[in-house]
């Protein structure tokens, strides 16, 4: 079984509580299948290049390059967690073969059930 990452979206670093369009921070965490574990590897800031967005809270998920900009930055994982995704940026991310999934659990609980897919997927793919 192949070890991935998960970006989550997150302000407070426990529960997944960003919209894409809004979502600044992300914790990116490292899930190991062979011993059914996780940890978080880093913490990933987005500032956006050439502009200032302290205190924008505007949505900018319909913009390609700010889309395309958070794809790069977050490259090395295979799922994306957030509250809240828009069609047209899982549009995009889907190029790029991320997993988008729109939840409000917390990070602890999301990573457990998305190891208990990986698991079970690959016992009936594989």
């Amino acid at each position: 079984m192949d070890n991935f990452k998960i970006a989550c979206a997150s302000k407070d670093g426990e529960y997944i509580d960003s919209h894409f369009g809004q979502a600044k921070v992300y914790k990116i965490i490292n899930v190991d299948m062979e011993n059914k574990s996780w940890k978080i590897e880093r913490t990933q800031e987005l500032n956006f290049p050439g502009e200032e967005t302290t205190g924008d809270t505007r949505c900018w998920g319909h913009d390609d390059s700010k889309v395309t900009y958070v794809a790069e930055q977050l490259k090395d994982c295979k799922y994306l967690l957030v509250s809240k995704i828009g069609p047209h940026p899982q549009r995009v991310l889907a190029r790029y073969n991320f997993e988008c999934l729109e939840t409000n659990m917390s990070i602890d609980e999301a990573c457990k059930k998305i190891i208990e897919f990986e698991n079970s997927h690959d016992k009936t793919h594989g």
